[in-house]
């Protein structure tokens, strides 16, 4: 099998770095010359802190010079990169290959397009990692890694990648992947408050004024998943059980310990917008939800008002402080004056729409 890994950042990048220092041959995809040059010359190079640094030799291509035949491609580029990375792959994906997820937001129905459905194979991933410059990336430890069928079955090659990807960390098997996908990003919509501010996950998960806020926004999004007839499930750093008890300063602290001891605890939203000064995902994952949950009769304005405060972040008309919080707790105080409502807490099972 041939393994191509498209978008060699942080997600992407450390996995297959630990792959290829265990033998497997991989090429390297990305867009940014420099990165690409960078790991021709020198290696790829991950910081880890826990087990040590290593640097693996790599060929790396750019994506516009992407033309051999596909097998398996990881995709693991900014979620509102996909279309245009499928746009790529497509043409030259064999017609027993297939691309793997490795992403942000809910993105493989985007790539199903393309491709179609049998072609895809959904993937929740939740390892920390930071792109730091050209070639280098560090590594914030290790996290759940569930891999799936869209269509649920237990296939062939969720058994192969599961053992391919064994040297990096140990991957389960799902039958019904969207549950942890859609968990991932109602527990994205909420962190993602924390990177309008400076303040590290954990700070901004226990941050005492705007604990009710945030927990507001990820009672905002889980009422998509719901309405989907998608149950939520728990993971390492979130809780959904927690949220539904109305135990909302719980459920943000299992979020705040998971990060505390990591070495990534910023969230990639909060980079895109301090360090790297580029467009985020925000539209992929927070405004994805807002507009699925819009086409399903529901209304989500707190998850709206902070897209709406990242797209002034990145046009600067607005700058990243702790007052971007408190500006998001008077909203929440405007829409919901008696607080979060009980419907949102405990809802009913009255206008589901199964998939």
């Amino acid at each position: 099998m041939k393994y191509t890994l498209v978008g060699a950042g942080a997600i992407g990048g450390s996995m297959a770095a630990w792959l290829t220092r265990a033998g497997a041959e991989i090429l390297y995809v990305d867009a940014v010359p420099d990165h690409i040059r960078a790991m021709n010359e020198r290696g790829l190079t991950i910081r880890d802190p826990r087990g040590g640094d290593f640097t693996v030799p790599v060929k790396a291509v750019h994506i516009d010079d992407l033309g051999e035949p596909l097998e398996v491609v990881f995709l693991a580029t900014k979620t509102q990169h996909t279309r245009a990375a499928m746009e790529k792959i497509a043409p030259l994906l064999k017609k027993d290959g297939y691309v793997v997820s490795l992403q942000n937001g809910i993105n493989e129905y985007v790539i199903a397009e393309y491709v179609g459905q049998n072609r895809v194979v959904g993937a929740f991933v939740n390892w920390a990692a930071d792109y730091i410059e050209p070639g280098v990336i560090q590594f914030g430890g290790h996290s759940n890694f569930v891999i799936g069928e869209l269509d649920g079955r237990i296939t062939e090659r969720l058994e192969h990648l599961r053992e391919f990807i064994s040297p990096f960390q140990q991957v389960e098997i799902s039958g019904q992947v969207m549950r942890q996908l859609w968990s991932k990003q109602v527990n994205i919509c909420a962190m993602f408050a924390t990177g309008i501010t400076h303040l590290l996950i954990p700070g901004g998960m226990e941050y005492g004024p705007t604990q009710e806020t945030i927990a507001c926004i990820a009672l905002e999004a889980m009422q998509v998943p719901e309405k989907l007839g998608i149950e939520l499930v728990s993971f390492d750093d979130f809780r959904p059980d927690l949220y539904r008890q109305g135990r909302f300063k719980e459920a943000l602290q299992v979020t705040a310990d998971h990060y505390r001891p990591m070495v990534k605890n910023y969230t990639g939203l909060y980079r895109d917008l301090a360090v790297r000064h580029r467009k985020s995902e925000i539209d992929g994952t927070v405004g994805v939800t807002v507009q699925m949950g819009e086409k399903l009769g529901l209304s989500l304005p707190l998850n709206k008002k902070l897209v709406d405060m990242v797209k002034e972040i990145e046009a600067g008309r607005r700058t990243i402080c702790t007052e971007n919080l408190m500006e998001l707790k008077a909203e929440y105080e405007r829409i919901y004056p008696y607080g979060i409502p009980d419907t949102m807490v405990h809802p009913s099972d009255e206008g589901r729409c199964p998939l």
